[in-house]
């Protein structure tokens, strides 16, 4: 089962692997997307991570980010998502477990945002402001000029 909400930032690259610079290998795609995702949430000061033996990126034992990968002729036409503010119990593992993987739980960048700093009030930054740095490290992981249009979400 796949979950998207109010909250999340999807992103679903299309690239052609078989042309330069990219590389004709989905394991290496789908750390380069991880990458993405773990140098975005380095700019709030969140410390994401790669698991040995599940997809996605991590904040200790909970997904921040979910990656799903699809190409058909080594066109991707899948991606991941990222858990900016979305509403958390939409994950209670009493309904779904969340990418099948029991005992894990969900974060996101507005829960950990508040974790770093208990006392004060944390601004959450929006999907669109998110969106511009995950441009900006698509950019820089994959090596190859990025252009938006004039809606980013």
């Amino acid at each position: 089962m796949t979950y998207h909400g109010p909250g999340q930032l999807v992103v679903y690259p299309l690239l052609d692997l078989q042309r330069h610079p990219y590389k004709k290998d989905l394991h290496w795609y789908l750390r380069c997307i991880e990458e993405v995702v773990i140098k975005t949430l380095e700019e709030y000061g969140i410390h994401g991570e790669r698991d040995e033996i599940n997809t996605g990126v991590w904040v200790n034992t909970n997904k921040i980010a979910a990656v799903g990968l699809s190409s058909a002729r080594w066109i991707t036409t899948h991606g991941f998502a990222i858990n900016i503010n979305p509403d958390l119990n939409m994950f209670d593992s009493s309904i779904i477990i969340p990418c099948g993987i029991e005992g894990r739980g969900v974060t996101s960048i507005a829960r950990e945002l508040q974790r770093q700093e208990t006392n004060v009030k944390i601004h959450t930054p929006c999907i669109t402001d998110v969106a511009e740095v995950v441009l900006d490290k698509v950019e820089e992981v994959f090596r190859v000029p990025v252009k938006s249009g004039d809606h980013l979400v």
